[in-house]
């Protein structure tokens, strides 16, 4: 806020006295003259195992292999999670025979060989045939009759506090799981899908429509059914992923944790966000345990202001808030990120057309978006394998991650930068070792993850300029 303050005249001579003892302070006030980055590659923390994107299994089609070729190839893609029934798990509507202990085939087999299951099969199928080892992960709601009589209000945050959404019942998880399972052993013996990992809810506090209501403390108890029924078909190798929640500050973990014959079937712990938290404490939770090599996963993030289809919106929230929260994440811990969504689709649980996608899909017209761009940032360049490094920075607004690959012994920079100064100074402490000379990619509004330019260092550290606004990407190669 301005303040009015009355002073008496100056004489000329004063006037010019005063103006010269205020000119050295104003650079102080004003934008710092660089901002420095400063890389400890001997400070090394998590591997990264990948990176990814979600979609809608039933929407595969045949014309969409280039695009996912492209999501492969070029955006640096090498994991999926998919979701194989839409976003329902509700497709035994009616119970196939009253014993949880009996998969009733007859029933079974007619529903995993629907329309909407073959499509899912299809593209699995596709993409084991690139390489790639799909995550299978269940959305939505179950059947009614899994579900509670009663409503309690819940003890942790959740996402539509009005619901009164009642919860699967427990004497109803044999249920779920033999239901479950029944469908990962289709997928595994009879579509004939390689996969490892599986995740059998999804935001179950984000109920309805996002997935059934599970409660924490109840969640290690679905798991563990979930678990034995793996065991009992044969599907042991099958690891869990669990709890995919919506309220990254929500405790799914440390429940999941106390159950030692759970945890070995606990391949990963999987979170979500769209906004400023991240996976930091659900890290912390998992480091000070007896699985402190179990992996934490962004399983979902990206931004949810879709029907904004501004081309400010797509740069602001899209392309540069969504990979600021990318990097928090691998920052604060994470092994693994999946953006949503890889096209646009119509969302069953939002009931419309949604625009989260990495693609558009206008008449299955398939175009990468800026955000997919902004996104290739960090995919492209970032192998899995990798390993993070420390990078430090000293100014607001600039987010940076930086990882080592050991395979070729290469650097790689990845930055975010939301305002300040143009002038970027990156540094490497002498004892680290040298880097001759810098590869510089970046997207701003005007350019598409283009490179920019070579720049050579000088005793470890390149000054380079950058615009205001831009996702920028640094490779080298270091020298001992």
């Amino acid at each position: 806020m301005l303040m009015v303050i009355q002073m008496k005249p100056l004489t000329t001579a004063a006037a010019i006295a005063c103006l010269l003892t205020l000119i050295p302070a104003m650079p102080a006030q004003s934008t710092p003259a660089r901002a420095r980055i400063i890389l400890q590659p001997s400070e090394r923390f998590q591997f990264i195992q990948g990176f990814g994107v979600n979609y809608t299994g039933p929407y595969f089609r045949d014309d969409q292999k280039a695009m996912f070729d492209t999501l492969i190839k070029d955006l640096g893609a090498s994991m999926f999670r998919v979701v194989p029934y839409l976003v329902y798990s509700n497709w035994e509507e009616t119970n196939d025979n009253d014993d949880p202990n009996v998969m009733n085939w007859e029933y079974y087999n007619d529903r995993y060989s629907s329309p909407v299951f073959e499509a899912t099969w299809n593209g699995l199928r596709f993409l084991n045939s690139r390489g790639i080892r799909p995550v299978i992960g269940l959305m939505g709601p179950v059947p009614d009759w899994m579900v509670d009589d009663h409503w309690t209000p819940p003890k942790h945050k959740v996402c539509q506090t009005e619901s009164q959404q009642r919860p699967l019942k427990p004497a109803m998880y044999d249920e779920f799981a033999e239901m479950v399972v029944s469908m990962v052993m289709y997928a595994r013996t009879k579509a004939g899908i390689d996969f490892e990992y599986f995740s059998p809810f999804n935001e179950t506090d984000c109920y309805p429509p996002e997935g059934p209501r599970v409660d924490p403390e109840e969640a290690p108890k679905v798991l563990a059914a979930v678990a034995r029924r793996l065991k009992k078909e044969g599907l042991g190798d099958i690891k869990l992923t669990p709890a995919d929640q919506a309220v990254i500050t929500n405790d799914y973990v440390g429940p999941i944790l106390r159950d030692a014959e759970l945890m070995k079937q606990v391949g990963a712990f999987t979170l979500h966000t769209y906004g400023e938290n991240s996976v930091g404490p659900n890290v912390e939770r998992v480091k000070n345990s007896r699985y402190a090599h179990v992996p934490v996963w962004l399983t979902e993030y990206g931004d949810l202001n879709d029907r904004d289809k501004t081309a400010d919106n797509e740069w602001k929230n899209y392309s540069l808030a969504s990979n600021r929260r990318a990097l928090t994440a691998l920052n604060q811990g994470a092994s693994a990120l999946f953006f949503f969504d890889a096209f646009d689709d119509y969302e069953e649980c939002a009931r419309r057309l949604c625009f989260y996608g990495l693609f558009r899909s206008a008449d299955h017209v398939y175009a990468p978006k800026k955000r997919y761009y902004a996104t290739r940032q960090l995919y492209h360049f970032v192998k899995p394998g990798s390993q993070r490094i420390a990078a430090t920075t000293d100014v607001h607004g600039l987010t940076v991650s930086a990882f080592h690959d050991g395979a070729d012994g290469s650097l790689v920079v990845v930055g975010v930068k939301e305002g300040g100064s143009n002038k970027v100074v990156v540094a490497l402490p002498p004892e680290s070792g040298a880097v001759a000379s810098w590869d510089l990619y970046m997207t701003t509004r005007a350019v598409d993850c283009v490179k920019t330019g070579a720049f050579a260092s000088l005793n470890g550290t390149v000054e380079l300029d950058v615009p205001d606004e831009a996702v920028f990407t640094l490779v080298g190669r270091l020298q001992k």
